[in-house]
C-alpha cells in the first residue's frame, strides 16, 4: 500500500512539472518585450509589411528570433532549453533528451556517428529510411542489412523478426550497435525488449529510428515505447505523431552504452547553429500536451477508430491492417493509430484510391501503395475527420470500384540486394549516368526511392538486378515519381567500370 501511494505521489509531481514550458513561455515573453533589434534575423522580428507577415501573423514574427542569454542556446544549453530537455527526458523516461531542428534525419546521423566508428558494423533493416542509408555514408560504417518480414496480401513490409535478428548477430559477431525501426512506417513493432535483451547479452548497442512512434509512451493501453522496451538512443519525429511544428524532433539517450557528451558532440557538428526557435518552442508545447492528456486523447480515439474499422469492413470490400492479424502472421505488435487500408478488393489500387480522396473528397492521405492507402490518426483527429474517411471510400467503392481484385507483381521488395562495396566507397567513387534499363548488374550510386514512406529500392554500393528495373517501372507506371539523382528520365547513376 505504501509502495502505491509512493507512485502515485510521484506521478502527480511529475505531472505538475510537465505543466511547466520553460522554452515557450520564455520566447512569449520575449516576443511581448519593446525590442529593438540589431540582430539576426533580417526580418527584425517583422518590422515591415509583407507576405510572410500577412499570412503568418506579428506574434509569429516576433518569435524568429536569434540565441540570446534569456532564451538560451540549443549547442550549449544552460537555461530555459536545458529545463526544457529535462522535462522531455523526464517525459519519455529517458536519462537525457536533445531537441532536434532538422527532423529525425539529424538524429539519425547522429546516433550513428556516436555509436559506430569508421570501419565499424551495423547491423539495419533493409527497409529502413533514406536518412539511415545516408548516415551510413557520413559516418563510414559497414551496413549488414537484415530482412524484414514481407506481407505479400498487403503488400507492405513490417518489422524485423526475432530469429533474423539472432542469425545476423551469429554471422557478424564483430557487429557492436544494432539499429531498429520501431514502430515501422505501416505501424508494426518488433518484440523490441526482446530483441535489446538479445544485443545487450552481447554487448551490442541498440539504437532506434523511432520517427513514427513519439506517441506511444502516451497512449491508454499497454503499448511499449522504444526507451521503455531498453533501447539505448531513441530520435523521434514530434512533428509527425507528437504535434509540434514539421522539422523538429527528439533524441533520447539511456543507460550509459554511448557518454551524453559524444551525443552532443555528433550534434553540435550536424545542427545548424541558427536553431530555430518556433520549432523548439514548438517542442516544449507538444510534449506538455502529450504529458498531461495524451492519455485520455487516446482512450477517447481507440474505440471511434474501431468503430470506423467495423463499419468498413462491415460494409465494402476494403480490409484494415490489425494487431491480431500482425500478431498471428509476423508475431509482432501493432500501433493502431496508422490505418492502413487494403483497396485492391475494390478493383482499385492505392495510388488511383488516393488520388481520388484528395481530387474529389479533400481527404489527404499520408501515402499510397500498390495494394493499401494509409491513415496517421493522432490525438488532434475526432470522429467527424474520421467518419469523413469512412463516407468517402464507401462513396469510392459504390461510384468507382471495380468488380475484379487487383493482383499485381513487385509490389513490394522481397529481397535484400546485393552489397558490392560499401555505400561510402560508392559515394565517392567515379560515376557516371546510363539508361536504367542498361543497368542490370551494374553497381548503383545512386538512391532510388518515393516519397513518402522513403525507403530506398536501391542505395549506393548495391548491385542492381532485375526485381530493383521491375520495381522502379511499376512505380513509375502507378505513381509517376521515383526520385533519383539522375537529371535524364529514365536514367541511373552507376560506378564506372574499370575507372
Amino acid at each position: 500500500m505504501m509502495n502505491d501511494l509512493q507512485e502515485r505521489v510521484t506521478k502527480s509531481i511529475s505531472l505538475v512539472d510537465q505543466d511547466k514550458m520553460p522554452l515557450f513561455e520564455a520566447l512569449v515573453h520575449y516576443a511581448k518585450q519593446e525590442v529593438t533589434p540589431f540582430d539576426v534575423p533580417g526580418h527584425k522580428m517583422g518590422a515591415q509589411m509583407n507576405p510572410l507577415k500577412m499570412a503568418l501573423g506579428e506574434t509569429t514574427m516576433r518569435m524568429d528570433v536569434n540565441s540570446m542569454k534569456e532564451l538560451d542556446l540549443l549547442s550549449h544549453p544552460q537555461s530555459v532549453i536545458k529545463e526544457a530537455q529535462e522535462l522531455a527526458a523526464d517525459a519519455f523516461g529517458a536519462d537525457h533528451a536533445y531537441f532536434l531542428v532538422n527532423g529525425t534525419t539529424i538524429g539519425i546521423h547522429a546516433m550513428i556517428m556516436a555509436a559506430c566508428k569508421p570501419g565499424d558494423t551495423l547491423l539495419v533493416p533493409r527497409n529502413c529510411h533514406k536518412s539511415v542509408m545516408d548516415g551510413i555514408i557520413l559516418s563510414g560504417v559497414k551496413p549488414v542489412f537484415i530482412q524484414p518480414e514481407v506481407d505479400y496480401h498487403f503488400g507492405i513490409s513490417h518489422g524485423i523478426s526475432i530469429s533474423n535478428v539472432r542469425k545476423a548477430i551469429e554471422e557478424h559477431p564483430e557487429a557492436g550497435t544494432l539499429l531498429v525501426t520501431y514502430p515501422t512506417y505501416f505501424g508494426s513493432m518488433s518484440d523490441l525488449a526482446t530483441i535489446c535483451t538479445i544485443a545487450h547479452d552481447r554487448d551490442m548497442t541498440v539504437i532506434v529510428d523511432s520517427a513514427h512512434g513519439a506517441h506511444l509512451g502516451f497512449m491508454s493501453e499497454e503499448m511499449i515505447d522504444p526507451i521503455s522496451a531498453g533501447a539505448d538512443v531513441v530520435t523521434v519525429s514530434m512533428h509527425k505523431t507528437g504535434g509540434s511544428l514539421t522539422q523538429s524532433s527528439i533524441l533520447l539517450l539511456n543507460n550509459n552504452r554511448i557518454a551524453s557528451q559524444q551525443i552532443q558532440k555528433a550534434l553540435d557538428m550536424l545542427q545548424t547553429t541558427s536553431a530555430n526557435y518556433l520549432l523548439m518552442s514548438s517542442l516544449d508545447v507538444a510534449r506538455r500536451e502529450l504529458s498531461l492528456y495524451g492519455n485520455a486523447r487516446y482512450s477517447q480515439l481507440k474505440p471511434i477508430i474501431e468503430e470506423a474499422i467495423n463499419e468498413i469492413e462491415s460494409t465494402s470490400s476494403y480490409e484494415i491492417l490489425k494487431a491480431p492479424y500482425v500478431k498471428a502472421h509476423y508475431d509482432q505488435f501493432y500501433d493502431w493509430t496508422k490505418l492502413v487500408i487494403r483497396v485492391n478488393g475494390i478493383g482499385l489500387t492505392g495510388f488511383e484510391v488516393y488520388r481520388l480522396l484528395k481530387e474529389k473528397y479533400g481527404i489527404q492521405m499520408e501515402l499510397a501503395e500498390g495494394y493499401v492507402i494509409m491513415a496517421v490518426v493522432t490525438g488532434s483527429d475526432t470522429r467527424e475527420s474520421i467518419e469523413k474517411l469512412v463516407l468517402a471510400l464507401k462513396d469510392i467503392e459504390k461510384n468507382l470500384g471495380h468488380r475484379s481484385m487487383i493482383m499485381l507483381p513487385h509490389v513490394t521488395a522481397d529481397q535484400v540486394n546485393e552489397l558490392v562495396i560499401s555505400p561510402r566507397d560508392a559515394f565517392y567513387a567515379a560515376q557516371e549516368s546510363v539508361p536504367i534499363d542498361d543497368a542490370v548488374g551494374r553497381i548503383c550510386a545512386d538512391t532510388l526511392m518515393i516519397y513518402p514512406p522513403g525507403i530506398p529500392l536501391v542505395i549506393p554500393g548495391e548491385r542492381i538486378s532485375r526485381d530493383i528495373l521491375k520495381q522502379y517501372h511499376y512505380y513509375r507506371q502507378t505513381f509517376g515519381n521515383v526520385l533519383t539523382e539522375a537529371k535524364e528520365t529514365n536514367h541511373i547513376t552507376v560506378i564506372k567500370e574499370n575507372a
